[in-house]
């Protein structure tokens, strides 16, 4: 084939071809390993996955399973993680999935891992520095993961919050991948209190969840490229119900659906003392953020999703993006019809009930690599006897995928 087809061509052939065929692909001759391993050509093939909306997983957080993406049926199959080769594993949950690479932290918010589960590759991010106080004091530590699209690096950031002897005190710190070590950064917002979730990752832009004094939700956002922290109000609510309210990048753009909520009736006092099981959804309302305007896209009503629910979560949207894909009270999935106003449930496999909620959203399938480290390695955890589990006090700086000369424009 190469003897008759130019290597731009080819080039652009296997850019629309998934992961596990180039791994393969790259057994066909030097030439091809050559080119199919540059940091150009991975940098082509992620943007035509993002560009064509294809080569898609959707990730469960409870247990850390992927399915390939289908309007029939979702079959969920376990990730082995790196975290898996640590003695002793504890419970993780993924923070972000940014051009396929996932940022997994485990519960006790002190082992971070980055990890491709496309190519395998994984890096375990060295312990931020810290001036948080010690047991006894109540922390709440939310972690972001993203894109700096100036200096072609991927950024990890944490932010802690807490109450000492009656004062609030806070801390931000920022990791780069490129140069494998943590900085301090400044925030001068007015202090609000950080919501317990993860950061959602748009562009060069991470956006937190924040809750005022008075109970009002308001957005923080972190811009990567300069490292500067600033306030976006959320758009006008309707007041007459609780609402519940989930962040996702849908389309290159911060997407949020509000969902409308009130007190289940409970004679038989089923959901008494449980907060989370005790609403009934009323209606959710979608909005995208563009140009720093909120514009409302559509509503979903209760009597289009034909079953009692608490809450909906949004995943992504369809190749032709005449439909989105929903998550209902984290135990089963459908696809919302734009057009009929209809959802239509999704047949799932691997998901167990008893685990319920999951919180699904996707990942793509990317060349994208870290550098694989030591400490979790496959190798490593192949080894017999308590080597296999030790953790390295150096990490590895070495960094190979990202080119000098090359950014990444989406």
């Amino acid at each position: 084939m190469a003897e008759y087809l130019p290597l731009e061509l080819i080039t652009e052939i296997l850019t629309k071809l998934p992961v596990k065929s180039l791994h393969r692909f790259k057994c066909v001759s030097k030439t091809w390993n050559s080119l199919i391993t540059s940091s150009n050509f991975i940098k082509q093939h992620l943007h035509q996955t993002l560009i064509s909306n294809t080569n898609k997983l959707i990730i469960s957080k409870k247990s850390i399973l992927s399915s390939a993406i289908s309007t029939i049926k979702l079959r969920f199959d376990i990730v082995n993680h790196p975290l898996n080769n640590l003695p002793h594993i504890p419970p993780v949950d993924i923070v972000e999935s940014v051009h396929g690479l996932l940022l997994i932290v485990d519960s006790s918010k002190e082992t971070v891992c980055l990890f491709n589960p496309s190519n395998k590759t994984q890096r375990l991010v060295p312990p931020a520095p810290s001036r948080k106080p010690g047991d006894g004091f109540e922390i709440v530590e939310v972690f972001g993961f993203g894109y700096d699209s100036v200096t072609d690096d991927y950024k990890v950031v944490r932010l802690a919050q807490w109450e000492l002897f009656g004062y609030f005190d806070r801390e931000a710190y920022v990791y780069s991948m490129r140069n494998d070590s943590w900085e301090s950064v400044n925030d001068e917002t007015v202090l609000y209190a950080l919501q317990e979730t993860c950061a959602i990752a748009v562009d060069s832009t991470l956006w937190f969840v924040t809750i005022s004094s008075n109970s009002d939700s308001v957005l923080k956002c972190f811009d990567l490229r300069t490292n500067t922290f600033s306030l976006v109000d959320f758009p006008e609510f309707d007041s007459d119900s609780g609402k519940m309210m989930n962040l996702r990048n849908l389309r290159g753009c911060l997407c949020l659906l509000v969902s409308y909520r009130k007190y289940r009736d409970d004679p038989d006092n089923k959901f008494t003392g449980n907060p989370f099981y005790n609403h009934e959804f009323l209606y959710g309302d979608v909005w995208e953020l563009k140009d720093c305007k909120w514009v409302k896209l559509f509503r979903v009503r209760k009597k289009e999703i034909n079953k009692d629910c608490m809450y909906l979560r949004l995943v992504t949207y369809s190749k032709d993006e005449k439909s989105v894909l929903v998550e209902v009270d984290g135990a089963w999935f459908g696809w919302y019809d734009l057009v009929t106003r209809k959802i239509k449930r999704v047949s799932v496999q691997g998901l167990r009930l008893e685990d319920s909620p999951h919180v699904a959203f996707t990942c793509v399938d990317s060349l994208v690599s870290v550098v694989n480290n030591k400490a979790v390695s496959e190798k490593e955890g192949k080894k017999g006897g308590e080597e296999k589990n030790k953790v390295p006090k150096k990490i590895i700086k070495k960094n190979n995928f990202l080119s000098s000369g090359f950014k990444l424009k989406l």
